[in-house]
């Protein structure tokens, strides 16, 4: 019998995947035009495992830098076709971008997001250069749910025993991840059940497990903020005080700077009308501010034009 946790989460992944799809029609209206752009490419054998690359027509004769994103959607709801202009934004830049669907919940739940991570990015690791990539060049990005994804990879590159503790070994070396962009994340699972944010319990539960003994040890390995090494990879850290989710970014920026990660940060204040998902509306300044600063962190961090 389905629980009642379920119903809400297919109900909101239902209401999400509507809205997304039909606004992002409008949004992403013209956005890939003068690119090259493949869609579904497989990076392992279930449906839900598969991404799209959106590239420069043509590279450089040493491969363009790489850029991995993960979308958001609280790890039940959205896909890559929703992002497609938030990807083509960076390739426009200079970047090979892959934009990576992963399996979400209540059919999947912890860890399968995690899981599809560590697959993708081994699979963008191995056939990077055939599409222009220099993967030795790479970065990592990623909105809310994706945010958690993208920064849990990186700190699990630091500590081996985050793959183990989810089944999954990663290929990649700890130097190949340049720089993290994490726009309006969650970073900590005990925390941002309290966080005034619609539906966040609904969405934290369905992915971490609705019992709770559950989800306190889920938790505990699928939290960035429980396992910060300062080898981290330099940090591009970005949310708007609107936002519900704003203390997850303040207390992510305190803690990486505890521990000595190089992060730099681009917080919002009301003013600027940055809420939640605000990176989709270019024509916002917040979203033409952070994706200009974003840019600019990225040039600095992997030394490429961009």
């Amino acid at each position: 019998m389905i629980s009642l946790l379920d119903l809400e989460a297919y109900a909101l992944k239902f209401f999400f995947n509507l809205l997304g799809r039909f606004g992002s029609r409008l949004l992403n209206f013209g956005r890939t035009r003068g690119l090259d752009v493949l869609v579904d490419l497989r990076y392992g054998t279930e449906t839900d495992q598969c991404l799209d690359i959106i590239k420069p027509k043509s590279g450089n004769a040493g491969g363009l830098p790489v850029l991995v994103y993960f979308h958001g959607g609280g790890w039940i709801s959205a896909d890559k076709k929703i992002y497609k202009g938030i990807a083509a934004t960076f390739a426009r830049n200079g970047f090979v971008v892959f934009n990576v669907n992963y399996r979400l919940a209540p059919k999947n739940r912890f860890a399968a997001p995690l899981q599809d991570a560590t697959t993708a990015i081994d699979w963008v690791h191995r056939n990077a250069e055939r599409y222009g990539g220099n993967c030795s060049v790479m970065a990592l990005a990623g909105d809310s749910a994706g945010a958690q994804i993208a920064s849990w990879y990186a700190s699990a590159l630091q500590n081996d025993s985050l793959f183990h503790q989810i089944g999954v070994r990663s290929l990649v070396s700890k130097e190949s991840v340049k720089g993290l962009l994490l726009f309006y994340g969650v970073y900590d699972f005990d925390t941002v059940l309290d966080a005034p944010f619609a539906f966040i319990r609904t969405y934290a539960r369905s992915f971490l497990g609705a019992d709770t003994r559950d989800y306190r040890a889920n938790s505990m390995v699928a939290s960035p903020i429980k396992h910060i090494s300062r080898d981290l990879a330099p940090v591009w850290l970005c949310a708007g005080e609107r936002d519900g989710l704003f203390s997850q970014s303040e207390a992510f920026a305190r803690a990486l700077g505890e521990h000595g990660v190089r992060c730099r940060t681009l917080f919002f204040s009301d003013e600027y009308r940055a809420n939640h998902g605000f990176l989709f509306f270019t024509w916002l300044r917040s979203s033409k501010i952070a994706i200009a600063s974003a840019l600019e962190f990225l040039r600095e961090t992997a030394d490429v034009d961009c």
